[in-house]
C-alpha cells in the first residue's frame, strides 16, 4: 500500500510540472508516465483510470484550500456594508493570488487555472464540478450585488473576462517568482491591491445604453 501510495503521488507530481509547464492538451499520458519514472506504461491507467482523472486528481489537491480560504473572506465581507464592494472583489482575487507565495505545486496549480479558464468546455463535467466548489460562484454573486448598476448583459461579458484576466495575472505571477528574483516583481499586498482595483474597475466601468 505504501508503494501504491507513493506512485501515485510521483504521478501527480509529474503530471504537475508537465501540466503547467506545457498545458493540459499538450501532454501525452507516456510522458508523464516517464517524467515519475515508472517502468510500467499502465501506471496511469492503473491508479487513475484515464487522464481526465489525472486531471481531476492534480486539482483536487488545492480546491479545498481555495475554498476555505474563500469562504473565510466570503464570510468577512458579507459583514460589511452593503456598498462595500471592494472586500467582494477582495474574496475573488486574494486567494488566488496567495498561491503564487505557496510551493511550487500551488503555482503549478494556477498555471493549470489559467490554462482552463475560458474554455472548460475541454475537460468533463467532473472536472468542471470540482471547479466550481472553489466558491468562486457565490464570491462574484456577492459582487454582483454590491455593484447592481452594471446592465446585465455586461456583467456577464466582462465577469467571463475578468475570470480569465485575474486567473492568468496569478499565473504571470507564479512563473515571475519562481524565476528567483530575475524580474522584480510587487509586493504581494500591492499586487493584490492593484488587482483587486483593476477587476472592480472592469466590472463598475461606465456604459452606454443601446
Amino acid at each position: 500500500m505504501a508503494e501504491s501510495t507513493s506512485t501515485r503521488d510521483l504521478l501527480l507530481d509529474a503530471a504537475t510540472r508537465l501540466f503547467a509547464e506545457r498545458g493540459v492538451d499538450n501532454v501525452p499520458i507516456a510522458e508523464i508516465v516517464r517524467a515519475a519514472h515508472q517502468r510500467n506504461t499502465s501506471a496511469i491507467h492503473y491508479h487513475f483510470g484515464n487522464r481526465d482523472e489525472v486531471l481531476r486528481a492534480v486539482l483536487a489537491r488545492h480546491v479545498p484550500e481555495l475554498a476555505r480560504r474563500r469562504l473565510d473572506l466570503l464570510e468577512q465581507a458579507r459583514a460589511r456594508p452593503a456598498r462595500d464592494a471592494r472586500s467582494a472583489a477582495d474574496a475573488i482575487v486574494r486567494p488566488i493570488t496567495e498561491f503564487a507565495q505557496g510551493g511550487w505545486r500551488q503555482r503549478a496549480y494556477l498555471q493549470i487555472g489559467s490554462d482552463l479558464a475560458g474554455s472548460l468546455d475541454r475537460v468533463g463535467p467532473q472536472i468542471r464540478e470540482l471547479l466550481s466548489q472553489t466558491a468562486g460562484r457565490e464570491a462574484w454573486g456577492l459582487l454582483r450585488e454590491r455593484c447592481p448598476s452594471t446592465p446585465a448583459d455586461l456583467w456577464r461579458v466582462r465577469q467571463d473576462l475578468c475570470i480569465v484576466f485575474v486567473g492568468r495575472a496569478a499565473a504571470d505571477r507564479a512563473r515571475q517568482l519562481d524565476q528567483g528574483g530575475k524580474r522584480r516583481v510587487l509586493s504581494d499586498d500591492r499586487f493584490v491591491d492593484n488587482l483587486v482595483e483593476m477587476l472592480l474597475g472592469a466590472m463598475r466601468a461606465p456604459h452606454r445604453d443601446s
